[in-house]
């Protein structure tokens, strides 16, 4: 799947502040807190559209699915290269 630069942008912006927080934080505590935060936003997305009782099932395996694929691209490099010893300030 191509991901638009302008959504790649968006991403990027949330991994630079991500490894502004690391040096101070960790990057466990921030992984989690990335995590926590995505699921807290995206509930609150579903919620904000009308989201039920009903729905919740579903929306909960549209987002798992998500991340998940997310997670496994990440990892074979489909949407760019990821390298273990990135610079934590600049991401590089």
């Amino acid at each position: 799947m191509a991901y638009p630069p302008e959504f790649l942008k968006l991403v990027d912006k949330f991994v630079e502040l991500a490894n502004q927080l690391s040096p101070e934080k960790g990057r466990g505590e921030v992984s989690a807190a990335i995590l926590f935060a995505a699921g807290r936003y995206n509930a609150f997305n579903f919620l904000s559209q009308g989201g039920t009782d009903k729905d919740r099932a579903k929306a909960t395996d549209f987002y798992v699915s998500e991340y998940r694929n997310a997670f496994v691209s990440n990892l074979e490099g489909v949407v760019g290269p990821v390298m273990a010893g990135q610079d934590e300030t600049s991401g590089k």
